[in-house]
């Protein structure tokens, strides 16, 4: 009970505003429960690389009519547990118009029912969450796919989709003087974060962005992908300790090059095992308050921390991800990111 209250409190704390949109427009879509395969590893014959094999689950759409200047924030919450076998889930949004797309990610490794040392990591809740704007007038459709595998070799692995939506949970978010969202996204790749000497990672981060007058809020959004073991030559990545960190989100407003106030109150410290192998750490920070006696200049990132165990990493865009389960079509999918709702009461 205590799980589901949460899910449901969680679902309904993060939206900004009612979504407006016509009549014609779908901006809600609730996930129907059901399993999910989580292929096995592929065999192959000695000397070839490792392959992989993921399935690529279709669970709802949303659609939108947008001009080139409007901004709409997605997010896609998915619950899944009882699972047969430590099993990779990614909740995945693709958004697609014309001549576009726009791709985010986020995952974690569910571990098997009743037999993990981690029994909270037994059942996993995912959201991704972004802002989308195609930069021409066109119908917007986003769609949520559930992807799935076990690094078994011997059998696939199952879990359930327990419960999960899509939605816009604002149709229509305010841009920078720039015309575009303040959003960013860390590039492809690793950023390392260890002890020796003490390294750390300021991702994601989300550079200078200027706003018009008459905004007195931000609600500002990070997410990030850890991953437990940062690989390096000879390095025996397939049982290591845990891994512990700080994530704290810090929040700046500026004068010309002058720090005019601050916000880092939002952070959290995670123990994170390799069993789990990579983590999903969301941070929201839903009330700064923009002052009026600064320059409306802001930046925003996350500032992560090694504490403990083995060093780790800050997971970038996710590349080559397949289009469907054994296709050979890919894409590009981000992963740790930040963004933020400018809002005016």
């Amino acid at each position: 009970m205590r799980r589901i209250l949460s899910f449901i409190l969680g679902a309904v704390v993060l939206v900004v505003l009612a979504p407006v949109a016509t009549a014609s427009d779908a901006t809600y879509v609730k996930f129907t429960p059901q399993p999910v395969l989580a292929p096995k590893v592929p065999e192959t014959k000695p000397g070839e690389p490792v392959k992989f094999d993921q399935e690529v689950k279709k669970l709802g759409s949303v659609e939108l009519k947008m001009s080139a200047t409007r901004t709409a924030y997605v997010r896609s919450v998915m619950r899944a547990n009882s699972a047969t076998y430590r099993s990779l889930f990614d909740n995945e949004v693709r958004c697609t118009w014309a001549g576009g797309e726009q791709s985010f990610v986020t995952g974690q490794n569910i571990l098997q029912k009743g037999a993990s040392l981690e029994p909270e990591k037994e059942d996993v809740q995912l959201t991704t969450r972004f802002l989308v704007h195609p930069g021409v007038d066109t119908r917007v459709t986003c769609t949520a796919y559930v992807r799935a595998a076990t690094m078994r070799k011997e059998l696939d692995a199952r879990f359930q989709l327990y419960d999960g939506f899509l939605e816009f949970a604002d149709t229509s978010v305010d841009n920078t003087t720039a015309g575009l969202p303040a959003q960013r996204a860390t590039p492809r790749g690793l950023v390392r974060v260890g002890p020796d000497p003490e390294v750390v990672a300021r991702e994601p981060a989300l550079p200078y962005f200027t706003l018009a007058p008459g905004f007195t809020k931000l609600s500002v959004f990070a997410d990030t992908e850890y991953k437990t073991c940062y690989p390096v030559k000879d390095k025996d990545c397939t049982e290591p300790p845990a891994s512990t960190a700080t994530f704290t989100l810090f929040v700046n407003q500026w004068n010309g090059d002058k720090l005019c106030q601050t916000s880092n109150a939002t952070t959290t410290t995670r123990q994170m095992s390799y069993s789990v192998h990579h983590h999903y750490v969301p941070l929201h920070l839903p009330d700064f308050t923009v002052r009026p006696d600064c320059e409306q200049r802001f930046n925003a990132y996350v500032l992560v921390k090694w504490k403990d165990g083995m060093d780790g990493g800050v997971q970038g865009t996710a590349v080559g991800l397949t289009d469907s389960r054994g296709s050979t079509t890919t894409h590009n999918s981000h992963m740790s990111h930040v963004f933020v709702v400018p809002l005016k009461s």
